[in-house]
């Protein structure tokens, strides 16, 4: 029974890990998204320079060629750490089984144990009731 709960504590601790790194994916990926949104953003304000301006005409098309690349790779990164997400997503959803295994079975070990104690102080009280009652009929005999 001593093992149990320190089984508990070691899977607590490493569901709790793989939790936070799952999140700090989440986050990279929440990165990317912005990334993204910014170059948007900086798309719309480039092609209003180059609507009003002759300069901003020309310099436009490199502008628009990096921003495509950039979009490019954004969206490699973004698949990339999608896949490595939904592999730490089933490392949690493991992790999270295996120790519900764990604490389903030492509630149950606790359980037993109540229902033995139990059993146990209902035959000592029956033990006492029972010594009472020969006593009295001893007494009254």
């Amino acid at each position: 029974m001593k093992g149990l709960p320190a089984l508990i504590r070691l899977h607590t601790w490493q569901l709790d890990g793989k939790r936070r790194e799952l999140a700090d994916l989440e986050r990279v990926e929440d990165g990317f998204h912005a990334e993204v949104r910014k170059l948007e953003d900086d798309m719309v304000v480039e092609q209003a320079y180059a609507k009003d301006s002759e300069s901003g005409v020309f310099a436009y098309g490199g502008f628009a060629a990096g921003v495509i690349a950039r979009r490019k790779r954004l969206a490699q990164s973004i698949a990339e750490i999608r896949v490595r997400i939904e592999a730490k997503r089933e490392e949690v959803a493991e992790a999270y089984q295996e120790l519900k295994r764990y604490e389903v079975t030492q509630a149950n070990r606790l359980k037993r144990e109540k229902l033995e104690q139990e059993r146990l102080d209902q035959a000592n009280l029956d033990e006492v009731s029972l010594m009472q009652y020969q006593r009295r009929a001893d007494g009254k005999a």
